[in-house]
Order: C-alpha cells, then structure tokens, then sequence
C-alpha cells in the first residue's frame, strides 16, 4: 500500500517538476472547450505584464497576437465575446497596458459559472502553485501539442496548412449564402434591447478598467463583404456605433476595404488574421505616437497654468 503511494507522489512530483521547468510544451488546447480554458488560465495566472490583450469571440480567436505585439495574448473564445474577457480583466490585480475590445453583434456571450469557478480560491490557488493542474498541462493533451511543435519544426505541415486544408469553396460559399439570406433581414426590436443591454454592461466593465490606467481601444473583425453588407450586421453596426460614439469611445479605424476570405463567411482564414493582426500592430504604433503627443500637451498645458498661479513662467520660454 505505501509503495504505490509513493510512487504516485514520485510521478506527481516529477511532473510538476517538468511542468515548473517548461520542459513539457504548453498545449493549446485540443477541443473548442479547453482551448478556451487554456486561454483564460494562462491569462489569470499570467505574472508578467502584457503590453496587448485582445478581448472577443471567435473572429478575434483567428488573431495570432505574435503579429500584434512580443507581448501581446488573445483572449478572443470561440462560443463567448468581450464581455468574458473584460470581467477576467476586472478581476485580475496585474493589467495590460492596452485591451483591445471587439465590438459586434457577439457581445452579450459570457459564462458566468466559468469565472466563479476561475477565482473559487481552492482551484484558484492550488492552480497557480502547481501549473501541472492546469487545463494545458494534461498528459494527453500535452503529447498531441509535442506532435504539432515536431511536425512545424520538421517543416511537414504548418497549422497555417491545417487551417487552409479545413476551407472547402463549395461547402463555404453554400454557408456563405445561407448566412446572406438570413441576415438580410431588419434588426428586431428584442435583438435592438438585447444590443443595448450587452453595451451597457460593457461599457461599465470599460469604466472600471480605464479607471485602473488601462488604455481601451474598440474594433471590429471584417468577414466577408457579402456578409458584412447584409442588413441585419449593417444594422448591428450603425446601433453600436451610437452606444459606443467615437467622442467617448477609442475606436481602431476600419481596415482598408479589401475581399476578405474567410472559412464560413465570418471568421478569416490564417492569412487574411494575419493580415488584419498586422494592421492592428500598424494603427497601434500610429495611435500611441498621437497618444503621447497628446499626453504631452496636455501636461505642458496644465505645466503652463500651474506656473501662471503662481506668477512664474516655463524655464526657456521663448518668446
């Protein structure tokens, strides 16, 4: 009876070991459900500071964050939205510097029971001390993300093939044109007080992060231009647009208009994400540049009046 329990907390040990050591690959999941808890663990149990973090559903998924920033993490999960990833947000002490908000028809998917059971402070804690409990550290999950790191570094297939390999033309334009005919169909009252609902909570998720010194930054994910011009998503747009207006709201300019593919009308193929990642990293550079200088006028300005009170002038002002 002792040896066998001793060998268990030898094999537990040994794992942890290699766990704590990253010498087992990270896996990233191998169904639709882990992979969203590998995303939210790594985020809750992240102990380095993230410079980008990207919030959404599904659309956002597609983006490799690498393309965006060194230190950059999505938080984009297939079958939920923003309003999952802000709570997470909210309810961690270490912030990003900037979160990134998809704002769309998706916003009100969330999962209440996924967060409590996040911070119930026996998994909270037994998680965070020993990563071999996490949900990207189970054995079999962890031996299929070592096959897929051979496989790349092998130079056999890339999951850039993977992805491309799933695009069937004829089954994607069939979908494509189902989705038309459905959203081609006005907005309806219960979907508009919904809209309206979902926008309110997220903006109060909003609030409480910028209130922490967290840059936040709307966006939206292109899919297909077919798709995007239906009524229904065009309605979609032009409500959002109001509950969250640009004098308010920080928003990302719309990508350059382009044939955006897609795998089903909605969510980018690998090339078209990166793409659109790399357009993201480009309005970021653009938009902290005028950022800063914004920063630095306003403390100039304020500089200038501080002085003005008390009868003294800026050191070197020219005149």
């Amino acid at each position: 009876m002792v040896r066998p329990l001793l060998i268990l907390i030898f094999l537990l040990s040994l794992y942890h070991t290699l766990t704590v050591g990253k010498v087992l690959p990270s896996s990233e999941g191998i169904s639709i459900e882990e992979t969203n808890y590998v995303k939210v663990e790594k985020y809750v149990y992240h102990d380095s500071k993230i410079d980008v973090l990207l919030v959404g559903s599904s659309r956002t998924a597609k983006l490799n964050p690498q393309y965006i920033s060194d230190d950059a993490q999505n938080l984009g999960m297939r079958g939920f939205s923003s309003t999952l990833g802000l709570e997470l947000v909210k309810n961690t002490e270490l912030k990003p510097s900037i979160v990134l908000v998809e704002i769309n028809g998706t916003i009100g998917l969330t999962d209440e029971e996924l967060i409590k059971s996040l911070f119930d402070p026996l998994t909270y804690y037994t998680r965070l001390y020993f990563p071999m409990f996490r949900t990207e550290y189970r054995p079999v999950s962890v031996f299929i993300q070592a096959v897929r790191n051979l496989l790349e570094k092998l130079n056999i297939i890339t999951l850039e093939e993977i992805d491309q390999a799933r695009v069937n033309p004829a089954f994607r334009e069939k979908r494509i044109q189902e989705e038309i005919k459905e959203k081609n169909q006005p907005l309806s009252q219960k979907r508009k007080t919904n809209l309206r609902q979902d926008a309110k909570s997220i903006k109060s998720k909003i609030e409480k992060i910028e209130k922490s010194g967290v840059r936040v930054l709307l966006y939206d994910v292109p899919g297909d231009p077919r798709l995007d011009s239906t009524r229904t998503f065009s309605q979609e747009r032009e409500l959002l647009r109001k509950l969250f207006p640009s004098d308010k709201f920080e928003w990302l300019p719309d990508p350059p208009t382009r044939e955006w593919v897609t795998s089903d009308g909605i969510h980018l193929i690998s090339t078209d994400a990166k793409i659109f990642a790399e357009f993201i990293r480009d309005q970021l550079k653009i938009n902290s540049s005028n950022f800063s200088e914004k920063e630095a006028i306003i403390a100039v300005d304020t500089s200038i009046r501080k002085n003005e009170l008390h009868g003294r002038s800026l050191p070197n002002d020219a005149s």
